[in-house]
């Protein structure tokens, strides 16, 4: 197995023999996403967006002054 696609925007990632047997995350170069991946023998077994993804930051909205 040379690459997998990122899920969300379809990009190829390159796996390389490093990855032959792997459990855990993998970060899209591309568009940042995080998706948990097992890879064993060099075949992909499973790939699933990381539960880290979607959790938008909380933004912290000024008040405006009142009068």
């Amino acid at each position: 197995m040379n690459n997998v696609h990122c899920m969300f925007c379809g990009h190829a990632i390159d796996l390389g023999d490093a990855y032959n047997d792997y459990e855990g995350p993998l970060r899209c170069s591309v568009c940042k996403s995080l998706m948990m991946v097992r890879v064993e023998q060099g075949h992909l077994r499973s790939m699933a967006a990381s539960p880290q993804v979607g959790a938008a930051p909380k933004v912290q909205r000024s008040q405006s002054p009142t009068t």
